[in-house]
């Protein structure tokens, strides 16, 4: 079973992956697009941090960016599998 730890490093891993994918840009245009700060979001999408990250806050970013939700959350199932 996948901890809270895992979740959040996965979803910070997608979050990088889907700012290069959308071109969204660097984590301070993200923050000054979102008005989430720039070190948050440094912490979220660091390999070795395991900063937590709510619904809110993910909803907030899909729906400004119309990303669906679901991809933040791809390769869910290879956590399952630990």
């Amino acid at each position: 079973m996948a901890s809270s730890n895992d979740l959040y490093k996965l979803v910070g891993k997608n979050l990088s992956k889907l700012r290069k994918e959308f071109a969204i840009g660097t984590q301070e245009q993200l923050s000054n697009d979102t008005d989430l700060s720039a070190s948050f979001i440094s912490q979220v999408e660091a390999p070795n941090v395991d900063k937590g990250i709510s619904l809110e806050t993910i909803f907030l970013i899909s729906q400004h960016y119309q990303i669906d939700i679901r991809r933040f959350f791809d390769d869910y199932e290879k956590l399952l599998d630990k």
